[in-house]
């Protein structure tokens, strides 16, 4: 399949997540990947927080930590993001285990939620930043309590924040978005290529 980009710079995914990956492979952007390893309830007041401001935060703390254990002076752009899903005001994480993820998809079925991606881009030895923050809208349908078990059963809801994956078999237990579809699979994809050719660290390929 051909690429639509051609990427200028050494650019670092601080992140482990498969799906960030595979998106921004599929456009062309090469990238190699160190995760930041972050435990994001160390952050201060991370259960209080503004969930937008946690967002940025998150994403911000991600490209430093990552960018901290490179060789001074290393010429490289760095990618935090993090994704959260927030309803009724609440942070949803990622669930710590099958009772917990339980209480989450019970809270999310049958009403709209919101999915908030923060990305910072970073280029340490010129300081250069470049953040961003997108917000989505998604209706969980209402599961009887046989189809939640079932989905539970998947193991899918474990590592993903909300206990639910829009590109997996979650995808069946959503009714609408509104907004980026991307930013709910956790990258949004549209907004940061717009960045990332402002800053000139991609370009498209032209046709020779």
């Amino acid at each position: 399949m051909k690429k639509m980009y051609v990427t200028k710079v050494n650019l670092v995914l601080a992140s482990a997540s498969p799906r960030r990956r595979e998106l921004l492979s599929r456009v062309g952007v090469v990238f190699s990947v160190i995760p930041s390893n972050l435990n994001e309830d160390e952050l201060v007041g991370s259960a209080t927080r503004d969930p937008r401001e946690f967002a940025e935060e998150c994403s911000r703390t991600k490209a430093d930590k990552v960018a901290e254990r490179m060789p001074a002076g290393k010429d490289c752009w760095f990618l935090g993001v993090d994704t959260i899903v927030v309803i009724d005001g609440k942070i949803l994480g990622k669930p710590k285990d099958r009772t917990q993820a339980r209480e989450f998809l019970k809270r999310l079925s049958g009403r709209w939620h919101k999915v908030i991606t923060g990305y910072h881009l970073f280029h340490p030895a010129n300081q250069k930043h470049q953040a961003g923050l997108v917000e989505s809208e998604v209706l969980i349908r209402k599961m009887s309590a046989a189809e939640l078990e079932a989905y539970l059963s998947t193991d899918e809801p474990y590592d993903k924040a909300g206990a639910y994956a829009a590109q997996g078999v979650g995808a069946g237990l959503i009714e609408a978005i509104k907004g980026s579809y991307t930013n709910v699979v956790g990258l949004p994809l549209a907004e940061l290529i717009k960045d990332m050719l402002k800053l000139k660290l991609i370009e498209p390929i032209s046709e020779r």
